[in-house]
């Protein structure tokens, strides 16, 4: 079991560097789902080329982002109070409590989300590359520049991942956690479908303080950022990846 939280409330981390989480940027997910790049012997696809000049390009655009401060890349993260009520997780923030209602499983055990979080405390994150990508992707598209703007926007896109991993591994370590325990779960993913949930999120980490904003749609506003609320149960990640799997919601 967790150890209690080092606090209750949020905390924020200013200009997190890309060197402290580019560790966990999974390069795999980035060359060959963002990149849509394929190793293959074939000589007339566009799109073979060898890991060696897929390298070039990944060093080519990290440069690019370090020389132009691209990254403006900040966490909040937060510990509250809550108790569990059925499908129902409430949660405590400092002036209001907020409601999170879970779908329950189609088939037995008919588990749902709530029931990894023990009466006591829930962990929420979110995290943010910031604007000025976004501005630069788009000044790129505009100039015609689209092959740096689409390598840009999907290095924008893992990126944000590794810092929600980097902000979650912190977590861990202040709950005195293994480094597998737990996982993040976002809004609008099968165990916790609601986007309108990110108003609750946002409100409970009051993440204006870090030029976040979410949209009449229930959309985080830059758009390389992400939030999660975390359980600390181990069987949590096993659970989950088989919900997304076998879609028995």
């Amino acid at each position: 079991m967790p150890k209690s939280p080092p606090f209750i409330g949020s905390k924020i981390i200013d200009d997190v560097p890309l060197g402290d989480f580019e560790h966990l940027l999974d390069r795999q997910a980035l060359y060959f789902g963002r990149w849509q790049f394929k190793i293959t012997s074939s000589n007339d696809d566009s799109k073979d080329v060898s890991i060696d000049k897929i390298a070039a390009i990944y060093e080519k655009i990290r440069a690019m982002i370090v020389s132009k401060g691209l990254f403006e890349s900040k966490m909040v993260r937060g510990y509250f109070k809550c108790e569990k009520s059925g499908n129902n997780l409430i949660v405590r923030g400092e002036k209001k409590a907020y409601r999170f209602d879970f779908p329950r499983e189609r088939i037995p055990p008919h588990r749902c989300l709530s029931d990894f979080f023990s009466d006591g405390f829930a962990a929420f994150q979110l995290v943010t590359i910031g604007s000025k990508v976004g501005d630069e992707i788009s000044a790129l598209f505009g100039k015609g520049g689209y092959s740096e703007s689409f390598y840009l926007k999907g290095f924008a896109a893992e990126a944000a991942e590794a810092l929600a991993k980097f902000s979650h591994s912190l977590i861990r370590k202040e709950l005195g956690l293994g480094a597998d325990a737990g996982e993040r779960f976002s809004p609008g993913y099968p165990v916790f479908p609601s986007l309108l949930d990110q108003r609750s999120i946002v409100a409970l980490l009051e993440v204006r303080r870090i030029g976040v904003n979410l949209t009449k749609t229930c959309m985080l506003v830059p758009e390389h950022t992400t939030s999660a609320i975390i359980s600390p149960d181990a069987t949590a990640s096993r659970w989950g990846s088989n919900i997304i799997k076998n879609r028995c919601l």
